[in-house]
């Protein structure tokens, strides 16, 4: 067509006959005139905005395929590796070949921040110990970790302790196979006063804690009121009297306090008929504790005012009174729930013998809650949440051979012991190790759930258009200025 309306465009020039020629006739010619393209660019250009226009009402799009994102390759470490040097020199080299390598270094706590080549080569040279405890809950850390290394190609290296202080809740499920955990194991350990009891107007029994990797032991030393120092294992502990406070320091200036305690503990076991068979394994570790303490625990079944202690297992809510002398008089209160069991094949995560769980009762404690007590799993056991000035424990399984081996266990007194005469600074000392097996997640293959970017499509009729418009335009001049030569 524009080949057509170019040739039927074309100028056809005006004959004038001159002189004698106008009276020859016209004689047909024997040959076919032949057609001349001429202005081949002007027929160029009408071709081509027919072309633009028909390329864009097929609407065509311009596909780019999708950038895949790059791989990051991340060191996580728990701070208490960074500051404590013969943890740190179990990872250094690892690290440093890591670095090598392009990793880049961040702290596993909240907020994962970056830590600068410059801050770990001031780290990694440093031969002063700093004592950090960390609040952070490492099986907590881990799902906002694999949310922020969720692509396949992902490169992550985890460097924590084993110590399980470190751990609290139900363990995860699972942890990304691209997230490569490697506990560390902690030689450290402690040593803190546990508690104080008067025996006599001029002697006191101390109950000192020993922590170490494998467990938590606890050992008595009979002194007068008036000593000043004792040593133990080699090493010299310093007393000083605080009004009715003693307060012991040991070697690296750490030290607790620890009230003395002058007046018997009174404890209130309320049960029904049907948790009788509990109350036996209570009391029996209660006169256990009373006799390695050389302190008096009076226990009484009857509900009294005037109990530090309250063991709650009957049906039913705790009625208000006594929740009321948690908040205002500082009661501690433990409660048993007496719903249906769930059955668990399972055993507690102590350091002492395997001591097995049959059932469990009630829901998991919420954030609220710290677990003191759990399955090797992970699973909540015993709960302590703070309420007014006392203090709510929350046990999920029971003490009969039909719900624990608990009760049967010669670690029931220690378990017991550190609940009734609390020390609040043990938290921070308590290195007692959790199994590789225990602590760690099974691994899980990483599907890529993130969304996938998509491929871009780039529409290209508004070029297309654009192009024939100019096009025409430049046809347009060019067609006015030859119809005026």
């Amino acid at each position: 067509m524009p080949i057509a309306i170019h040739l039927w465009n074309k100028r056809q020039g005006t004959t004038v006959k001159m002189g004698s020629l106008r009276w020859l006739e016209a004689s047909a010619s024997r040959r076919w005139s032949r057609v001349k393209l001429n202005e081949v660019w002007l027929l160029l250009l009408r071709c081509f905005v027919l072309l633009l226009l028909a390329a864009a009402l097929a609407q065509p799009v311009l596909v780019r395929p999708p950038q895949k994102p790059d791989a990051q390759k991340a060191v996580y470490i728990g701070q208490e590796l960074l500051y404590t040097s013969t943890a740190r020199q179990q990872i250094q080299p690892t690290i440093a070949a890591l670095l090598q390598r392009g990793y880049r270094l961040y702290s596993y706590a909240p907020g994962f921040a970056a830590i600068p080549q410059e801050q770990w080569q001031q780290i990694s040279s440093s031969t002063q110990d700093s004592v950090i405890y960390s609040p952070a809950n490492y099986w907590g850390l881990l799902p906002a970790l694999a949310e922020k290394h969720k692509q396949p190609q992902d490169s992550i290296w985890l460097f924590t302790s084993d110590q399980q202080r470190y751990f609290a809740g139900a363990r995860p499920v699972a942890v990304p196979a691209n997230i490569r955990w490697l506990p560390v194991a902690s030689g450290a350990a402690a040593l803190w006063l546990q508690a104080a009891v008067q025996t006599a107007p001029d002697s006191l029994l101390l109950l000192i804690g020993e922590g170490s990797r494998e467990g938590i032991t606890y050992s008595r030393q009979f002194i007068g009121t008036a000593t000043k120092e004792i040593t133990l294992h080699g090493q010299t502990l310093e007393l000083q009297w605080l009004r009715d406070t003693l307060q012991a320091t040991f070697p690296g200036n750490s030290s607790s306090n620890v009230r003395v305690q002058t007046e018997p503990l009174y404890i209130a076991l309320l049960a029904d008929e049907a948790q009788q068979p509990e109350l036996r394994y209570l009391q029996a570790a209660l006169s256990a504790i009373s006799r390695y303490t050389r302190f008096p625990i009076q226990i009484t079944t009857e509900q009294d005012t005037a109990a530090d202690w309250v063991f709650w297992l009957k049906d039913g809510e705790v009625p208000p009174q006594l929740q009321q002398q948690v908040a205002q008089n500082g009661l501690n209160l433990w409660v048993q729930p007496t719903a249906k069991p769930t059955a668990i094949n399972t055993y507690m995560a102590t350091a002492g013998e395997d001591v097995p769980v049959h059932q469990l009762r009630g829901a998991a404690g919420n954030e609220d809650q710290h677990i003191l007590w759990a399955t090797r799993n992970g699973g909540a056991l015993l709960t302590v949440q703070p309420s007014g000035s006392g203090h709510i424990y929350r046990f999920r399984s029971g003490f009969s051979p039909a719900l624990s081996g608990l009760g049967q266990s010669a670690q029931l007194p220690e378990l017991l012991l550190p609940l009734l005469f609390p020390q609040p600074e043990a938290g921070g000392q308590d290195v007692r190790a959790l199994d590789e097996q225990q602590l760690k997640p099974a691994l899980q293959p990483v599907t890529a759930t993130a969304e996938a970017p998509e491929a871009r499509r780039i529409s290209l009729v508004p070029w297309l258009v654009s192009a024939a418009f100019i096009l025409f335009l430049t046809e347009r001049i060019l067609a006015r200025r030859r119809a005026t030569i």
